[in-house]
């Protein structure tokens, strides 16, 4: 009897076990793990639904939603049909189904989506918002931007960019910049296309034109450019990047310069540039981690032309040649990143960054948070150290740069921002200001 006792005590412990099991698996527990971002969770919490009720369309429709914030897109409109095959469409399942179509750059189908959602539910707000967004994004759009925007010791700088959304799968952008780098200043006219083969694996072709000049003023003591300074550089970009597994993407690049010489303005060098990186999201969906490798042939000697230049050390004079070290320079470097919520930071680790052995290495670090759907917050920190080849062996700088984003309306992005520069030479800060306007306007 007492034996008996003991296994109906047993049995009712692994029922009750079991039944808490399944009361913590629920529509709900899903539901708060996407909330939270942990969206490999909440699959597997809707796939243990699914196998026990595979004609539950709520269930589909949510792991269609998992499978969308997760990256995985194409799965997500299989989820998303199931579901429409399964409870037929209503308003929150059409407007994802939108959403994924937008960020596959399907901007036809989404459209669709979007306008079939307003006619099941006329008084959809955000379907209406998400269709006048859309709208807006698939016209041309003007961008500028004024003062120390990017994390980096520019102080003063312009720049005023014309972008393009109106094709299925590609986006365009063009522009010019310009900015005052201490010792010179550079004018900069670019273009490039991103073609998006593959929800988030794309092709990138990139076209640019620099312009430097090195104005000499031995009042602010700028020293006179060297023999290897830059005149014209244009520049001629390749990039692939593509997710080989769900977790893991690469991505290769490949750029060629060819610059003249400030002194030299008859002369070219031939430049090569590759550059990998790996991106893996560890089982711990929130934590990232980066692998960075860059190699640069600075210049290929075999394509390099120097014709000689005038001396301007002495006057007169000729130089029989222009000075040009053939060299190649590499980093490989690492970095981590927290995507969660509103929460994303980010950290790297890059020897040699500038791939001109002026850097020992560097650390650069980021950290921002959506305070609302409309403002966003972000710190960034660099750290360099000197290399024992540069003008200040041993010694180090750093940039502090708070940056608040407002949405103002669906038409209007305002930036602005503060950067602290701490240089061996002296100490200096800037502001910037950015606006982007969506003009809605295409053909």
């Amino acid at each position: 009897m007492k034996a008996l006792n003991l296994i109906l005590v047993a049995v009712a412990i692994f029922l009750f076990s079991s039944v808490v099991y399944a009361k913590g698996e629920t529509y709900k527990d899903a539901e708060n793990l996407l909330d939270a971002g942990d969206y490999t969770k909440a699959e597997d919490v809707l796939k243990n639904l699914i196998s026990s009720e595979p004609n539950n369309a709520r269930y589909h429709q949510l792991l269609g939603d998992a499978y969308r914030k997760g990256g995985r897109l194409g799965d997500a409109l299989l989820e998303y049909e199931k579901a429409k095959k399964l409870g037929g469409e209503n308003a929150e399942l059409l407007k994802s189904i939108g959403t994924t179509h937008k960020w596959m750059k399907n901007y036809d189908d989404a459209a669709a989506s979007y306008k079939r959602a307003l006619q099941l539910n006329p008084g959809d707000v955000e379907a209406k918002v998400d269709l006048e967004t859309l709208e807006l994004k698939r016209g041309f759009s003007l961008k500028a931007m004024a003062g120390g925007w990017e994390a980096d010791y520019t102080k003063e700088s312009y720049e005023v960019m014309l972008s393009y959304g109106g094709v299925d799968k590609l986006d365009l952008n063009a522009g010019y910049s310009y900015a005052d780098q201490v010792y010179y200043s550079r004018h900069k006219f670019y273009a490039n296309g991103y073609y998006f083969y593959n929800p988030n694996s794309y092709l990138k072709l990139n076209l640019a034109y620099k312009d430097y000049n090195y104005p000499i003023d031995p009042a602010a003591q700028k020293p006179n450019p060297d023999s290897n300074s830059y005149h014209t550089v244009p520049i001629i970009e390749l990039e692939v990047s593509h997710w080989l597994r769900k977790d893991l993407r690469g991505t290769l690049a490949y750029e060629y310069f060819r610059p003249s010489f400030f002194h030299d303005k008859d002369s070219t060098a031939n430049n090569h540039k590759v550059s990998a990186e790996l991106y893996y999201i560890t089982s711990f969906e929130p934590l990232r981690f980066k692998l960075m490798y860059a190699l640069l042939r600075d210049p290929d000697s075999k394509k390099t032309e120097i014709k000689g230049r005038n001396n301007p050390n002495t006057s007169p004079g000729v130089a029989a040649s222009t000075d040009i070290q053939y060299q190649t320079q590499y980093l490989l470097g690492v970095g981590a990143e927290y995507v969660r919520g509103k929460w994303n930071a980010e950290f790297k680790y890059l020897p040699n960054r500038d791939l001109d052995s002026s850097y020992r290495y560097s650390l650069l670090a980021g950290v921002g948070y959506e305070f609302t759907d409309k403002i966003t917050g972000r710190f960034d920190y660099v750290y360099d150290e000197y290399s024992s080849e540069s003008n200040y062996p041993g010694k180090t700088a750093k940039v502090y740069l708070a940056s608040v984003f407002y949405k103002l309306n669906p038409t209007i992005d305002l930036g602005v921002g503060y950067k602290f520069i701490d240089l061996p030479t002296q100490d200096d800060n800037a502001g910037f200001l950015t606006i982007a306007y969506k003009t809605g306007l295409g053909f």
